[in-house]
């Protein structure tokens, strides 16, 4: 703990440095220096709540503080959550995995992991190479056809993808709808699908590729459903299930309500917010 004296000084001078500080201190006028803004580090009112509370949740919640700033411990982990973010981004999908897949791999018209950052559009259409392959050996005029792709985190395909993808297909057989073999795309956007339901002539499209990455959260995966797919498809008319990871939507349980989507919008004749 500071000296009295030494806590007095650097108030004052935080005072005249951020005057609208001072009626914090006018309303405290017999607190001590050791529990002032400066000094006083904050406690919960109820532990046990806190505790229970931040045990179900991997997202950053109680943060505590000492005077203005953050505790050190979490200040760290901010940093710590900011890197795997960045990591997820920045990190290419593997072959092994793609190859795994067994399926047709599609590239967008994006060359590289950093060009696929900064130019999003490219994300949203396949090169000229890859449109002549979908063309040629896809899975023509099906009710449904799965993509699968690296998106803004390539962490999330290769860790939630076979699970996923293994369930998801036996619910489409189960469903009555008829399905072509999935594709990959490299380097892709949502907007691919619309791209690869076009071409196929597909009644609609599900894309599962990585989400941009939170804090701490590099390896969550999203599913786009979209009926009717075209080109340049509003958003408004796509369906969306989010963080599709061992600790959010679990994979069994998202390929189930997947289905349950399409279902509802083959019965509707639409999908997106008009379908709710």
């Amino acid at each position: 703990m500071r000296p009295p004296k030494e806590l007095e000084a650097r108030t004052k001078d935080l005072i005249k440095r951020r005057p609208y500080l001072a009626s914090w201190f006018e309303e405290r006028p017999s607190a001590p220096f050791e529990t002032s803004l400066l000094a006083k580090k904050s406690e919960p009112l109820d532990p046990d709540l806190i505790e229970a509370l931040v045990a179900h949740t991997p997202s950053r919640i109680a943060v505590g503080r000492a005077g203005t700033r953050f505790l050190t411990r979490d200040t760290l982990a901010m940093r710590a959550g900011h890197a795997i973010a960045k990591d997820a981004v920045y990190a290419d999908i593997s072959q092994e995995f793609v190859d795994s897949l067994k399926c047709l791999q599609l590239h967008s018209q994006n060359t590289d992991r950093e060009d696929y950052l900064l130019y999003p559009n490219k994300g949203r259409r396949l090169n000229d190479e890859s449109l002549a392959l979908l063309s040629a050996e896809g899975s023509h005029d099906k009710d449904v056809q799965v993509i699968i792709a690296d998106g803004l985190s390539a962490w999330a395909a290769e860790r939630n993808v076979p699970e996923l993808l293994s369930i998801l297909m036996k619910e489409l057989g189960a469903s009555g709808l008829t399905h072509g073999e999935p594709v990959f795309a490299r380097f892709a956007r949502v907007g691919i699908q619309d791209h690869v339901g076009v071409t196929l002539k597909a009644k609609s499209t599900v894309i599962l590729l990585g989400e941009r990455p939170g804090l701490g959260t590099g390896d969550s995966l999203s599913a786009y459903i979209a009926y009717g797919p075209k080109l340049d498809q509003d958003n408004a008319e796509k369906n969306c299930i989010s963080n599709i990871r061992q600790l959010g939507f679990k994979p069994p349980e998202a390929a189930v309500e997947i289905v349950q989507v399409l279902k509802k919008a083959f019965a509707l004749g639409k999908g997106g917010v008009a379908a709710l």
